[in-house]
């Protein structure tokens, strides 16, 4: 029984810790460099250098996007909010129906991909490189 709780205290340790650590390694700016749509009835798009993301350390960021797919212009300059949990990243802003979650893929220092979909089965990707 001892040992059960020792193994229970030391999984729950290892989730805060990777939480923690992403946290810490997401806080700062990052640019957009890539943005693609992939979509299962259309035509796939792309942007390159979108825009910058900022993360704070308490949970509030400012993004900065301005890109055009597939002729839509895109002009978003609004503070959100984020929370993690596990390898998700949930992004949430005012006057936004919802809150859109991320999956990390790739989690490096400097580097990130991103990806969610839109439950209609189309895929977003976003590569970010921090500054």
């Amino acid at each position: 029984m001892n040992q059960m709780k020792v193994l229970s205290t030391l999984f729950a340790a290892t989730i805060l810790f990777s939480a923690c650590s992403l946290q810490q390694r997401l806080t700062g700016n990052w640019n957009i460099i890539k943005f693609q749509e992939t979509n299962i009835n259309q035509q796939n798009a792309e942007a390159s250098n979108v825009g910058t993301i900022q993360f704070k350390k308490d949970g509030s960021g400012v993004k900065s996007l301005n890109y055009s797919i597939l002729g839509n212009q895109t002009n978003d300059q609004k503070p959100f909010t984020w929370t993690i949990n596990g390898q998700n990243v949930t992004l949430n802003s005012d006057n936004a129906q919802f809150p859109k979650s991320w999956i990390i893929v790739t989690n490096k220092a400097k580097y990130q991909v991103w990806k969610t979909t839109d439950g209609q089965g189309n895929i977003q990707k976003m590569e970010l490189k921090k500054q």
